[in-house]
């Protein structure tokens, strides 16, 4: 009935599909232990979005799955319930579902929610534990020191992954970051439940005139490299309307999508955004990849990052905008 894999990637949780089940780091292990999930062990099965972490004994339901990763929540007399109606409601905005069957799920499941640990708060202080990123890797990735430093981008030794900041838009304090993995290419949010959709990589740095909008923040550190400013990425291939709001005053964007030629989320966030800038009557334009043949704007010289941008084309040209 319901696309499981679906919402775990809109869950922002990364998984392994194994037959019908799906292994993955358990998404409420730090909030039920204190600690981080460091050994997968959480499973799913895919047809009927039952789960269960043999570490920390976190189960139940594909519905509970969703209010405990987006915080769909209630308070009834001191005891917090799950707020099904609301999980609903986020669930019929990814897919469609049948209401009867969905009605027939809810049924037997359990509305008390779990106790368990209460969350570490997070603060600056949660980033005194990562270092500068190697400079074999900054080479690697086209990247100066100065221009991660200037988007606060650091690097978890232990691991050998990007640690990518995320900030609160107004205030610019910290909501947690994004893990990128060098080793076995995955990421994942952290803290699970992070509001990314509700902010943008480098919104704090942003200054007036026109903005540049990436999907990776490793592409914004890329960009300024290469000597251009005013740069903010979306953190995935999907942009929400409340990130379109905080960059709607400016003078244009210029969007820098994965290559819509050969990526398909690229050209679907392109599209999503060309409707946003139509709906609030916004200047956009879409990054020109020419004849490169080149995914991203991390793959693409300094030079050809700035033919890019000077033959920027009209979203008003639709499909003509990708050429």
């Amino acid at each position: 009935m319901l696309d499981v894999e679906n919402v775990l990637s809109e869950l922002s949780l990364p998984f392994d599909v194994r037959g019908n089940e799906a292994l993955a780091l358990c998404p409420m292990h730090r909030e039920r232990t204190g600690r981080e999930d460091n050994s997968p062990s959480w499973w799913i099965n895919l047809e009927t979005g039952a789960h269960m972490c043999f570490s920390c004994h976190y189960k139940g339901s594909i519905m509970q799955l969703i209010c405990d990763v987006e915080g769909f929540h209630l308070d009834t007399w001191g005891v917090k319930e799950y707020d099904y109606d609301a999980a609903k409601a986020w669930l019929s905005r990814i897919q469609d579902v049948n209401p009867d069957k969905l009605a027939m799920v809810l049924a037997n499941i359990p509305s008390r929610v779990e106790q368990h640990v209460a969350p570490v708060p997070m603060s600056e202080a949660r980033l005194a534990i990562f270092v500068e990123p190697p400079q074999e890797e900054l080479d690697a990735r086209k990247i100066s020191v100065a221009s991660a430093r200037h988007y606060g981008i650091v690097w978890d030794a232990r691991k050998s992954d990007w640690i990518l900041p995320v900030r609160e838009p107004n205030t610019g304090k910290l909501l947690g970051w994004q893990e990128k993995g060098t080793i076995n290419r995955t990421f994942r949010n952290y803290p699970t439940g992070i509001k990314i959709s509700s902010t943008l990589f480098g919104v704090n740095q942003l200054t007036d005139g026109i903005v540049i909008m990436v999907e990776s923040p490793l592409d914004c550190a890329r960009m300024r490299t290469a000597g251009v400013n005013n740069v903010v990425a979306i953190c995935g291939s999907k942009i929400s309307e409340d990130q379109f709001k905080l960059v709607r005053s400016a003078d244009r964007i210029i969007a820098a999508f994965d290559n819509p030629k050969l990526d398909p989320a690229g050209k679907s966030a392109s599209d999503s955004l060309r409707k946003l800038a139509f709906k609030y009557g916004v200047n956009l334009l879409f990054f020109n990849y020419g004849e490169t043949g080149k995914k991203d704007p991390g793959d693409l010289t300094d030079s050809e990052i700035g033919w890019g941008l000077s033959h920027a084309q009209s979203a008003l040209f639709g499909e003509k905008a990708y050429v």
